[in-house]
Order: structure tokens, then sequence, then C-alpha cells
């Protein structure tokens, strides 16, 4: 796992910490993964990724207290502005619209769970568990059609923020650009290689494989992400990448790998 700062080492501490005190028997494991447990952490750019299992929906009682303790959080260590964290349902980690809490910018409320197979991939792969028994004990099997069909829906969200929705706050922010760039990066990847790897590594291949004239918008990406040169990519070109994305889902069945997640941090 990369190097991390300490403020991050003492965030997943308390975390580990606090969360059994909080949920009690309700509480299952507890998993990071994203670019902190795969070799791409950036400190000025990267979140802190984690997901939650529990065995039931969060009581009212839990949910204030845990949204209590993460503001107090907050305030000594500003990491966890840059927390994502999801609360999943342990027998419904895979389904669609079931019950689930997200933590984003700050904030804790209850949302429905898209059923998001990609996680648990790239948790399976290269995650880490912080507490609990290894996911393979309770995620199911996420098939090449549950992948595939995860990888459309991924497109279709870039797809609805960068074409469908003018108003949207994201599509004119260069860093969701970038973003849209090296997921879709990543999407093709998973796509080729039934697996879950980095936006950064995804990238790398993508330069290799795809053809040439997808390289500007995607070296555009690179540079912008590693902060060497912030540049506005152009809308009409990422729309383009997302018609190619959308066409490529449509080619051969894929194999989708497991891998067993490490233990500890």
């Amino acid at each position: 796992m990369t190097r991390i700062p300490a403020q991050v080492s003492a965030l997943l501490q308390e975390l580990t910490t606090q969360l059994p005190l909080i949920l009690g028997r309700n509480l299952v494991g507890i998993y990071l993964y994203g670019s902190l447990t795969q070799r791409a952490f950036n400190p000025k750019r990267s979140d802190v990724d984690l997901i939650v299992v529990t065995r039931r929906d969060l009581s009212a009682a839990q949910f204030k207290r845990l949204d209590a303790w993460l503001a107090r959080a907050r305030e000594s260590n500003a990491w966890v502005e840059r927390l994502q964290g999801s609360f999943l349902i342990r027998d419904e980690i895979l389904t669609m619209n079931a019950k689930a809490c997200l933590y984003q910018f700050g904030e804790l409320k209850r949302s429905g769970s898209d059923g998001n197979p990609i996680i648990w991939l790239n948790v399976l792969r290269s995650g880490v568990v912080l507490y609990g028994p290894q996911p393979e004990s309770f995620v199911p099997e996420v098939t090449p059609e549950i992948l595939s069909a995860a990888l459309a829906r991924e497109v279709g969200y870039l797809r609805a923020e960068i074409t469908e929705q003018p108003q949207s706050e994201w599509r004119d922010m260069p860093s969701y650009r970038v973003y849209a760039v090296l997921t879709l990066c990543r999407i093709l990847y998973s796509f080729r290689h039934g697996t879950i790897v980095s936006k950064r590594r995804a990238a790398k291949w993508a330069l290799k494989h795809l053809p040439a004239r997808w390289h500007e918008i995607i070296l555009q990406a690179q540079a912008s992400d590693t902060g060497e040169r912030v540049t506005s990519i152009s809308l009409s070109r990422i729309a383009q990448f997302i018609d190619f994305a959308e066409a490529q889902l449509q080619a051969a069945p894929m194999v989708v790998r497991r891998k067993r997640a490490k233990i500890g941090r």
C-alpha cells in the first residue's frame, strides 16, 4: 500500500476504533480501497475511499451518533472532509436501490445503493481489511454479465453529466473532465481484462492500446491529474470518447478476476 500521510493513518485508526463502538453488533467489516491501496495516492487530489458493511440499515440512533462523531472528527482532522464512505448492508451489497448511507463532501446522508460490483472487485483485488472478515466470505460472485452491466451504467452516468445535463455543475469543472476521461480509460481496461486498476494505470494502458485519436485528451487528463499542467479538456471530445467506450462495451464477453484482499494497513 502507498505510504500515506500521518493524519490519514490517524483517521483510519480512529475509524477502526470508533465504528465498532458506534455500530456495535451491527458492524460486519471496514474495507479500504481506491488510490490508497493501488499505489496511486496523491495527497493533493486523492480521497480516502472506504466501505463499511453492516448487518442491517443504520438505526436512527446509530446514524445520529455516527454523524456527531464525524462532525467532531472533522474539527481535528482535515482528511475527514476527503473521506468517502459507503455504509452497505451485507446481504444487499450488489442489490440495486438497496438502503445505504453515504458520507461524502463532509456530509452523512441516507441514500440508495446502486449495487456497484466495481468497488467490490477493487476491494477484492487490492483492498485492505481494516476490521472484520475477508470480503470473499460474503461478496457474491461478480459474473461477466454483472460487471458488463455495471460498466455500462458508469458510462451512462458520465454521459448524463457531460452531454445530457447542460445545467450540470460538474461538466464545467476541469477536474471533473479529467475524472471523466480517466474513468473511461478504466472502464475500457476493466472491460478488456475483467479486473480493476487505478485510473493512472488504466490511462497508461489506454495510451498503448487505444486508437491514437484519443491520445491527446488522455495525455491532457494525465498532465492535469499529476499537477504538471491544468488543461480544460474539450467537452465535445469527451462526448466522443463516451460514444467510443459505449461501442466497445458491445464487444466479446469478459473474464472477471478475483484476488484476495490484504489484512491490516
